[in-house]
């Protein structure tokens, strides 16, 4: 293609009418573009950068050699796809090939472009190389905060949380104004732990960009984290869906911070339900990915979170938080020996759950109240799950909430304790109602078929089906 014809494929043809001022030739509305466009990547949430990706368009199609727009359009192009899942790659590719065959001498547009490169490396999976052209570029362009935002972004996705949060808070001191990198700096200080931290960042960010999505949706990540109430920060988050707005990645983020509140008030229904929402919707983000198979995985829907998982790690190093947590509870489901992730834990309620059902799983009943110790007793009284798990030791007969009459996972701890007490009749009537529907269904199935054998009794076949179709791959079906 020559001259504009190139970028033109890319504009909804209803869009044209409005590049007509710009094509003109005014400079002055030009220059008034330009600096409507720096802004909006500045302010960094998603509706902001869908500005700065129209107006940046506009810009191209009106001077094929404007390098500042061309610029503007693979790094947002790029950002877009690396932080929502978006398929916006293949346009910044073309941009960069268009636009920039040789590298643009040193200075700003210089390194907006290598931070460009280095994200759509990023997305394809190029981790190492993407880590070469943000780290080359931020040495050249020392605290120019575009190649230390890429740089953060690949070492957060390669598995380097801390180096990347370090990268991502020097961007941010670099350019105050820049608004993208904060929000990633803040989702990679929950993912070390540090909760109260992320919290004072998306605070100061919010009072600026009141209207940041993503932002908003990990301020309730930090709030759910840190026990905060009275807030309508996840309402807030999730404006009502019309015509194809928010983007998918935020639409399943609020599925699923419904889910993890219904599944901590113990409506297990409702929390499986809006999982699978979530897995729905996804795009191809892998901490949101991960943390929906982390999800699935809790609530039994083992396989499906497997899945998720596989998919994840095709953008994402295993040994990142999210991942790691999330293989944990997919191993921990599957019945197999879970090794959880070092410290840091991610401040999460997730993984809180995660860590303490792996720990009942090795070390048994007498290892859960130093599990629930680390979690913290306001935690633990959030979590309808972890509740149940704090009353395990009491071994007097009954069950352990009897206001979870039917729920799989009282099943399963009525089960334990009934067993602890010597009672293997009731022990074996209790872990037959929690065969399915949780992610400890599978070792509640190991623990039937251990009792039955002491009874000298038989199984029903058809107590498998439903377990074998949430979890194949559980060590006790085969």
């Amino acid at each position: 293609m020559s001259g504009a014809s190139w970028i033109i494929v890319t504009i909804p043809v209803a869009a044209l009418g409005a590049l007509v001022v710009v094509a003109l030739g005014r400079d002055s509305e030009a220059t008034r573009l330009r600096a409507e466009m720096r802004a909006n990547v500045d302010r960094g949430g998603v509706s902001e950068l869908g500005h700065a990706q129209a107006i940046s368009r506009r810009l191209v199609v009106a001077n094929p050699d404007d390098g500042e727009a061309a610029a503007a359009l693979a790094f947002v192009d790029a950002s877009l796809a690396v932080d929502y899942g978006m398929e916006t790659d293949r346009e910044a590719r073309l941009i960069l090939g268009r636009s920039f065959r040789a590298d643009p001498p040193p200075g700003p547009l210089s390194a907006v472009v290598a931070a460009a490169r280095a994200l759509l490396l990023l997305r394809d999976g190029h981790r190492g190389a993407a880590a070469r052209v943000a780290t080359a570029s931020a040495e050249a362009e020392p605290g120019a905060p575009h190649p230390l935002y890429a740089l953060g972004r690949v070492r957060v996705l390669n598995g380097e949380t801390a180096g990347g949060a370090r990268a991502l808070k020097a961007a941010s001191v670099s350019s105050p104004v820049f608004m993208v990198a904060r929000v990633a700096w803040a989702e990679a200080l929950l993912d070390l732990g540090d909760a109260q931290a992320a919290h004072g960042t998306l605070r100061d960010l919010l009072e600026k960009v009141p209207g940041d999505l993503r932002a908003r949706l990990l301020m309730d990540e930090v709030e759910q984290a840190l026990g905060i109430v009275g807030t309508d920060t996840l309402r807030s988050a999730c404006p009502a869906i019309h015509d194809r707005w928010p983007p998918a990645a935020v639409q399943a983020g609020c599925a699923l911070a419904r889910s993890s509140r219904a599944r901590r008030r113990g409506a297990r229904g409702d929390a499986l339900a809006e999982a699978e929402e979530a897995a729905r919707l996804a795009p191809e983000e892998p901490r949101l990915q991960a943390h929906i198979a982390q999800a699935l995985a809790q609530l039994g829907a083992v396989d499906q979170a497997a899945g998720f998982l596989d998919r994840a790690r095709r953008f994402a190093a295993p040994d990142t938080p999210a991942l790691a947590w999330a293989a944990a509870a997919v191993a921990l489901g599957r019945g197999q020996a879970a090794l959880l992730p070092r410290d840091p834990r991610p401040a999460d309620p997730e993984t809180n759950l995660v860590m303490v059902r792996a720990t009942l799983a090795a070390g048994g009943v007498g290892a859960v109240p130093t599990a629930l110790e680390a979690v913290g007793a306001a935690a633990v009284e959030r979590d309808f799950d972890l509740r149940l798990l704090a009353r395990l030791r009491d071994t007097t007969p009954g069950s352990v909430d009897p206001r979870g009459v039917g729920d799989p996972v009282v099943a399963y701890l009525d089960g334990l304790r009934a067993r602890l007490r010597g009672d293997l009749p009731s022990a074996v009537a209790s872990l037959q109602r929690a065969l399915s529907g949780h992610g400890d269904a599978c070792r509640a199935a190991g623990e039937y078929l251990t009792i039955l054998r002491v009874l000298k009794r038989g199984v029903d076949p058809a107590a498998w089906n439903l377990l074998r179709a949430e979890n194949s791959s559980c060590v006790n079906l085969h």
